[in-house]
């Protein structure tokens, strides 16, 4: 489990900030202040890792993420163009620098490689080539990560994006994927019902059907090329196709699928879970990730917007759901002033009783600002 993820030059996140982590970590705050970049830098260096099992060309552009070119993700602020990852677990502190890569925008080139104190980066060997105006190939190690565990580990991260698709009666069969390969923004999840078979499929739909309060799924490979999706809002319903049943069971089937799919002691994030969903099946999605979590010891990332996601952990914790307890969960806030874009990084806890350590200006207080406009 990554213990805290230090950020510097990257993005927003102009000066050092260490962001400590748990087990169980909600992400909130104001619109750009922060949080996206948290989470987009472990993406970054997943899919790095996922593609060449190598570092020391950082892909800006993936599989799991898009963040366009080496200028756009500098922050503006500094003058050395350069930025800085720090990753921290119970075996290794891994310190990584990126640099611009000559003729390569959409990627960054490894500049530091520091792991529990030891230089890991052939300084001199990098210079040689630089002098000899020579790339170095993102096919070629500068030190070699194999036994960099922290990093081997990102291989399995899933992420589910707040982009996602909306309702979608088939799909084209793709029997070149991965059968857990779900796609960022959900784009292959009917794939990955047909692949991963009926037990599969009544264990998505037993989740589906706690979450919205009823659910029936089915899917169906009609023909050689394409793959059909049915749904109800019903428990053992008649089966429609999802543009005919509503928004919100086609945007958490993929958070579902994920959460299921997610191996043991992997990292799952997941954006705006809340999406399409009323405040009772926001609640109760969180208590389900939460199970997953505990259940499977995998590190979880929320990012949201809801009130409804905070207060279900809150209530988790009351209730000592699987076990939860203050250790294992937390709030990152996120905010800055209307003046200076430094973000501020604060950490909630939530103790046994649901009742949390802090209360930040803007922090769960709308409803009462609304409340007083109403009075």
């Amino acid at each position: 489990m990554i213990h805290s993820i230090t950020l510097e030059g990257f993005k927003c996140f102009r000066e050092r900030n260490q962001i400590p982590l748990s087990q169980i970590n909600v992400m909130y705050g104001k619109n750009g202040r922060g949080k996206s970049t948290v989470a987009q830098s472990l993406l970054l260096l997943a899919q790095t890792m996922r593609a060449s099992n190598d570092i020391s060309g950082l892909h800006l552009i993936g599989d799991l993420i898009e963040l366009g070119t080496f200028d756009e993700i500098v922050n503006i602020g500094i003058d050395e163009k350069s930025f800085f990852l720090n990753l921290q677990d119970d075996i290794e502190t891994v310190e990584l620098g990126f640099m611009e890569y000559p003729h390569k925008t959409q990627m960054a080139r490894l500049s530091k490689l520091i792991v529990n104190g030891r230089n890991r980066f052939d300084v001199r060997a990098n210079e040689a080539k630089e002098s000899a105006k020579q790339e170095i190939s993102t096919n070629q190690s500068v030190s070699t990560t194999s036994d960099i565990m922290i990093l081997q580990n990102l291989k399995s991260l899933q992420y589910v994006s707040a982009d996602r698709l909306g309702p979608r009666n088939s799909s084209p069969r793709k029997d070149t994927l991965d059968s857990d390969w779900f796609g960022v923004n959900g784009e292959y999840v009917i794939n990955v019902l047909s692949n991963q078979g009926e037990d599969f499929q009544a264990k998505v739909c037993e989740v589906l059907s706690k979450v919205l309060t009823g659910a029936t799924l089915k899917v169906d490979p009609n023909d050689a090329d394409r793959i059909e999706l049915f749904l109800d809002s019903v428990n053992n319903g008649k089966s429609f196709r999802p543009m005919n049943v509503g928004f919100g069971y086609s945007y958490v089937l993929p958070v579902i699928v994920a959460a299921l799919l997610a191996k043991e002691k992997s990292i799952l994030v997941i954006e705006n879970p809340e999406a399409h969903l009323h405040p009772g099946a926001q609640s109760r999605l969180t208590k389900f990730l939460i199970e997953i979590a505990k259940t499977n010891n995998i590190q979880l990332l929320i990012e949201t917007h809801s009130d409804h996601v905070v207060n279900g952990l809150r209530i988790a914790m009351k209730q000592s759901f699987c076990s939860l307890s203050p250790e294992d969960a937390e709030i990152v806030f996120f905010s800055h002033d209307d003046i200076d874009t430094k973000p501020e990084v604060e950490i909630i806890k939530c103790d046994q009783f649901g009742e949390l350590n802090n209360y930040p200006d803007d922090f769960l207080d709308e409803w009462t600002k609304q409340l007083v406009k109403l009075v």
